[in-house]
């Protein structure tokens, strides 16, 4: 790591295949890193005390030092950890509290995600058939794969627990014919999925609710839920798990797609609060894939099938969100999105196209089978 100020420059840690420059414009920053770690860190890159060519190289070099930055910040004071525990508290995922954190990133506006994300509209991992693969095909081979994974039928009613903008839900009507449920409780994709629907003529396949997924009722061919789990918080993944199998019929399928914080890891991250957690997604919690297996089996019937990491994609894909981000800000800005939100949104995609490409989280694809 390269750390320039004032024309001057000087190297930390070992010589490796990654290597960053992180430009120091106020060397307040220092204090930053000592006083708030790795939160610290984030905001002082979006308050413009540090710049960096490469984003993703200097977060893949913190990753790798994440070992020493963890023990660092587990030495804070005790008000440091009750912080934490508070912040926690007050962004648990209750049905109204969930409501609240989801607006909170997902109602930001449709403008704003249309100008990065692919034609449908999918937030979530693509999957690239071939290097060269664009970010639009890459999503629509996610959504094939997801529906093949389901080993997806005609006669199937899919229920879909986390709608996004309707995506995979209109992909499996028009291309599988089946029928679809599927639930938000966003009200900005709620509206979005709604005029697609109504657009494509797919009223009579799709029933689109606005629902909290403990509020559903019926049973289903097929479930899936792609990257909901997020949403739900450690205190209520019983409760989520639970949910799934009621709403399965017998010999039925899911498949779950979800980013997972590494198993060795969970621990420290579920007793803290990190970058992504306090500026973009208000009680998020990923779980582990440990945690994850553990769950559905003390909770459900469920068995596990099959999983498939396809994390490294997730690395691409934000690269591919980024880039669509920067080119489209002359736009966002007309739209009313400054300086301050752009860096923020900048650091947000770096600092998970880092973690995924140094495999500090990863994503994978659950299949259950009832």
């Amino acid at each position: 790591m390269q750390f320039g100020q004032a024309g001057q420059m000087s190297v930390c840690g070992e010589q490796q295949a990654v290597t960053a420059k992180l430009v120091v414009h106020d060397l307040s920053l220092y204090r930053d890193l000592v006083l708030k770690g790795s939160i610290g860190a984030g905001e002082a890159y979006i308050d413009g005390k540090w710049s960096s060519p490469d984003l993703t190289a200097v977060i893949r070099i913190f990753a790798r030092a994440q070992q020493m930055t963890d023990s660092l910040e587990s030495s804070k004071s005790w008000f440091k950890r009750i912080q934490h525990a508070l912040f926690h508290w007050g962004n648990r995922n209750t049905p109204d509290g969930s409501k609240k954190n989801i607006a909170a990133h997902y109602d930001l506006g449709n403008e704003l995600y249309s100008r990065f994300l692919d034609p449908q509209m999918m937030y979530s991992c693509a999957i690239y058939p071939k290097p060269e693969a664009s970010l639009s095909e890459a999503q629509y081979h996610k959504l094939e794969t997801i529906c093949r994974r389901l080993e997806l039928k005609e006669e199937d009613h899919l229920l879909e627990i986390g709608t996004g903008w309707g995506g995979l839900a209109i992909y499996a009507a028009m291309y599988y014919g089946c029928k679809v449920t599927t639930t938000t409780i966003s009200k900005e994709q709620y509206q979005y999925a709604r005029e697609q629907i109504d657009k494509l003529g797919l009223g009579g396949q799709i029933t689109l609710l606005q629902k909290d997924y403990r509020d559903l009722t019926g049973k289903y061919d097929k479930l899936v839920s792609i990257e909901m789990i997020e949403a739900v918080g450690y205190d209520y993944l019983e409760s989520f798990f639970s949910q799934c199998e009621q709403r399965l019929k017998s010999g039925g399928k899911m498949l779950l797609q979800s980013i997972t914080i590494a198993d060795q890891r969970f621990d420290y991250y579920r007793n803290n609060v990190d970058f992504i957690q306090r500026y973009i997604f208000p009680g998020g919690f990923l779980p582990s894939i440990t945690e994850i297996a553990r769950r559905s089996q003390v909770h459900t019937n469920m068995v596990v099938e099959k999983i498939d990491d396809i994390g490294l994609h997730y690395a691409k894909t934000l690269g591919h969100w980024r880039e669509r981000f920067l080119d489209s800000w002359l736009e966002l800005t007309e739209l009313g999105y400054d300086e301050r939100f752009k860096r923020l949104w900048l650091y947000y995609f770096g600092y998970c196209e880092g973690a995924f490409l140094e495999r500090a989280i990863s994503t994978v694809h659950v299949v259950f089978r009832k």
